[in-house]
């Protein structure tokens, strides 16, 4: 049966309308869920931004408390470190008699409040009120057996035979042959402690002079 060019072309206007429409609706739902993907990982980014920021402000307040205590903690061990109007250089032996009347041995040790650090400068500021020119020094390395890790302060002073080392702690004396100072990178043995401790680190944080 013959169709009229009519009908034919009406026909054909449906489908093509029909095809435009579906199209566009395709289109639409595409745009719709590629613009809720980019709102979601908006968001999700946004979240972690934000977060991140609280951690930043965070840490740069920490910062800032810390350099202040860092400032104080400076400038009070400053005041520590002056130079003795009236330096008296003791013997070993009048050394430990004062040792022996002094009491910084009979504190308690307790980590974190009052460890070795405290013991060795609360020795040397005794010491300076009796016009001894103790310094503190601090030694870190590791066991030479064990290899565990080794950090400790001790007493230094120049007394008439020489250099001596003082365990703040037990009021123990003691020295190197001559006199000598303790070196990075040797091996030795320290008071209160079994194993032999290579030295990788030496600190002055007291100068005796």
């Amino acid at each position: 049966m013959n169709k009229s060019p009519l009908l034919v072309v009406s026909i054909i206007i449906v489908v093509m309308a029909s095809i435009i429409t579906g199209g566009t609706v395709t289109v639409l739902n595409v745009t719709e869920s590629a613009y809720a993907d980019l709102l979601f990982r908006y968001n999700e980014i946004s979240a972690k931004y934000k977060t991140l920021l609280g951690n930043y402000e965070r840490v740069v307040d920490e910062r800032d408390n810390l350099t202040k205590t860092y400032d104080e903690i400076r400038e009070r061990y400053a005041m520590l470190d002056l130079t003795l109007e009236n330096r008296s250089v003791p013997s070993t032996s009048e050394l430990e008699q004062w040792l022996e009347i002094d009491k910084t041995d009979e504190y308690e040790y307790d980590d974190p409040d009052f460890t070795c650090l405290h013991f060795s400068v609360l020795l040397m500021l005794h010491a300076r009120g009796h016009s001894y020119d103790v310094g503190v020094v601090l030694i870190q390395g590791y066991g030479n057996e064990t290899g565990d890790p080794f950090s400790h302060s001790l007493n230094a002073i120049i007394t008439a035979e020489g250099l001596v080392y003082i365990e703040p702690q037990t009021d123990e004396i003691w020295s190197f042959e001559d006199h000598s100072e303790i070196t990075k990178g040797t091996v030795l043995k320290f008071p209160m402690f079994e194993d032999a401790i290579y030295v990788a680190q030496i600190v002055v944080l007291f100068d005796y002079r």
